[in-house]
């Protein structure tokens, strides 16, 4: 078993407090209301030298690669051009070779390029273009969702009621109600009330009838207070077994507690921390569509010149 913390307001205290003994029982793994640490954003280091930068920057190379070819294939065709047939073939396979390799890089970094431009408008606005930012725009909605999605996902009533019926009368029965009673009864606010019942005893008529044979009801305390002590190792468990939480804490008054905590809490994601979550979970491997979008593009290069297109 595991501590969830919860925070509460004062308004919502008392079903909380109830609330608190249910979630201590809940399994390991649970969402819990606790705020965690966001790790530090990415250096500039971190957030260039990657997969995705990398695979733009090969393909870009190719491109400028490419481009060098070409011009130097066509310089020289033009001082060539009153030669032989023979040379003339060399010059046209010069051409030809400096056409694959262009392609093939004009088009991968086309794709990488663009790709790239598509997972930078998620997160970031980018010169103002239509539709980028969207992330941190429409934070409310994405943090809204993940409360749903915890709630149907973790939190459903049938699984509340199913987890409350199967687990918590293990858990009631690891709570020691026995010593903890039997620690109330010692305590000095029982002593307190106990006394204040004597002196009201002793103004009924039974009161009276045992001062009448010298047995005052103040005397009574030594023998009356470690019977009660006594009495908590058999009434302990006694309440265990007729303790119904179903009753006590009923699961839709639960599930509210529980949706009421994480509304409260989803309030304190700005937007900026929406946006550091959604890097966390997704920017890496969205590293590899820039990838993609590089081998792609110059397979589709590839083609193009294949099929006769310049």
């Amino acid at each position: 078993m595991v501590d969830v913390p919860v925070e509460v307001s004062e308004k919502t205290q008392p079903v909380a407090e109830q609330a608190v003994t249910v979630a201590a029982a809940l399994p390991a793994g649970l969402p819990t209301t606790g705020e965690a640490p966001l790790e530090q954003p990415p250096t500039v280091f971190e957030q260039w030298c990657n997969k995705g930068s990398l695979s733009n920057c090969c393909t870009f190379g190719v491109m400028v690669l490419g481009m060098m070819l070409k011009a130097r294939a066509d310089a020289d065709a033009l001082v060539t051009a009153p030669l032989a047939a023979g040379c003339t073939a060399e010059r046209t396979a010069q051409q030809a070779f400096a056409g694959w390799v262009l392609a093939m890089g004009l088009f991968g970094f086309a794709g990488g390029i663009t790709n790239w431009l598509a997972v930078q408008m998620l997160f970031d606005r980018v010169c103002g273009l239509p539709g980028s930012g969207v992330i941190p725009r429409r934070f409310k909605e994405i943090r809204q969702v993940v409360k749903d999605t915890i709630m149907k996902t973790f939190f459903d009533a049938e699984f509340l009621q199913q987890y409350m019926n199967e687990k918590m009368a293990g858990g009631i029965e690891g709570l020691d109600l026995a010593s903890k009673l039997q620690a109330v009864l010692e305590s000095p606010e029982v002593d307190e009330i106990l006394d204040k019942q004597l002196e009201a005893l002793g103004n009924t008529p039974e009161g009276m009838m045992l001062m009448m044979i010298n047995l005052p009801p103040a005397s009574l305390k030594p023998m009356i207070k470690p019977f009660l002590v006594r009495m908590a190792g058999d009434v302990g468990p006694m309440m265990g077994k007729h303790l119904d939480l179903g009753q006590i804490l009923p699961v839709e008054k639960l599930r509210g507690e529980i949706d009421n905590l994480m509304t409260e809490k989803l309030q304190e994601l700005t937007p900026e921390k929406v946006k550091q979550l959604m890097e966390e979970v997704i920017r890496t491997h969205l590293g590899w569509l820039i990838v993609w979008g590089n081998v792609f593009g110059s397979l589709i290069g590839l083609l193009s010149v294949a099929a006769g297109y310049p």
